[in-house]
């Protein structure tokens, strides 16, 4: 994305451009902000959250133009769906009427088809968000921040199923679009403890936000956090997840201090095939037919991108 535009750049496999999709713009093609993409063939998906629209093109033609009216939250995942028209995945918060002050909420994730974004799909499990700590300051606005220890929504839409990781008990779970059972991929684990010493990082950081923004008492919203939450918060296990249907990545969950992002790479079936590090520099966003792709930085913090093959696991 270059400074005043938006667009997508189509590569081929040898990573030579094949063709550039959109501009900064409201019209039909262009894109005001590029969220999440999903390809098929030839065939590219764009959600754009900021336009609340998803667009489809062959190559660099625009063949379809759905908006995302009646739907309310944000969306953050487009993706094919076997037989139908594509999907979203929205999140949002519990309205604001409906939450007590001084209480862990979590965002809610639905699905909806494009051609009828009102409708919510129905789903065999409840598929959950970040996760917040909310407080009512001073002047009486609600407010949500300071995310639990990095419990984010961990789910990946594919073209035959979803697959959805609970951050809070490290269960990794997979099922068809419409289906009606949930197959468990990696099932919950006993959670461990904040440590000392990310707790004491986060006391830097509330000081510092303290110092930032003295009107907001923000070392009594945490204190406050820190004692619905208590020092035993059980630690999120895992940060992201990515699937093709077939195979799945997941990112375990590591401290902010760390400079490498541990992965595992699971079957079908739930079988752990490989785990593997990663520079934290190194974000992953894509697999599909045992092709893995990514964006690292290189010594010049010049970004750039990253295409892994995974080897036959014998």
């Amino acid at each position: 994305m270059n400074e005043g535009s938006v667009n997508v750049l189509l590569l081929d496999s040898m990573g030579d451009s094949v063709a550039t999709i959109g501009r900064l713009g409201e019209g039909p093609g262009d894109f005001l902000s590029v969220t999440d993409m999903d390809t098929k063939g030839d065939s590219v998906l764009v959600l754009d959250a900021l336009a609340r629209r998803v667009q489809l093109f062959d190559r660099a033609s625009l063949v379809d133009m759905w908006l995302l009216s009646g739907i309310t939250g944000t969306p953050l995942q487009v993706s094919f769906s076997p037989d139908g028209p594509p999907v979203v995945a929205v999140e949002r918060l519990p309205h604001a009427g409906r939450v007590k002050t001084n209480q862990v909420i979590r965002e809610s994730v639905t699905l909806h088809r494009v051609d009828d974004p009102a409708t919510v799909l129905d789903v065999p499990i409840d598929i959950l968000g970040d996760e917040y700590f909310v407080v009512t300051i001073a002047d009486g606005a609600w407010r949500t921040g300071i995310p639990a220890f990095g419990a984010f929504a961990t789910y990946d839409l594919t073209r035959t199923r979803v697959i959805a990781a609970d951050a809070r008990n490290a269960t990794v779970l997979s099922f068809p679009w419409g289906g009606s059972a949930a197959r468990t991929l990696r099932p919950a684990s006993p959670p461990t403890s904040v440590s000392e010493a990310e707790m004491d990082q986060l006391w830097d950081y509330a000081e510092a936000m303290g110092r930032r923004w003295p009107d907001r008492d923000y070392l009594t919203y945490v204190r406050e956090a820190v004692d619905v939450w208590g020092k035993s918060v059980p630690r999120p296990f895992y940060s992201a997840v990515i699937s093709d249907g077939f195979e799945t990545l997941i990112q375990h969950f590591t401290s902010r201090a760390s400079d490498v992002t541990e992965w595992s790479l699971l079957a079908e079936d739930g079988e752990t095939l490989g785990r593997f590090s990663l520079d934290r520099d190194t974000r992953l966003f894509s697999l599909e037919d045992r092709e893995i792709l990514g964006v690292g930085l290189d010594s010049l913090d010049v970004e750039h991108v990253i295409v892994g093959r995974i080897r036959d696991p014998s």
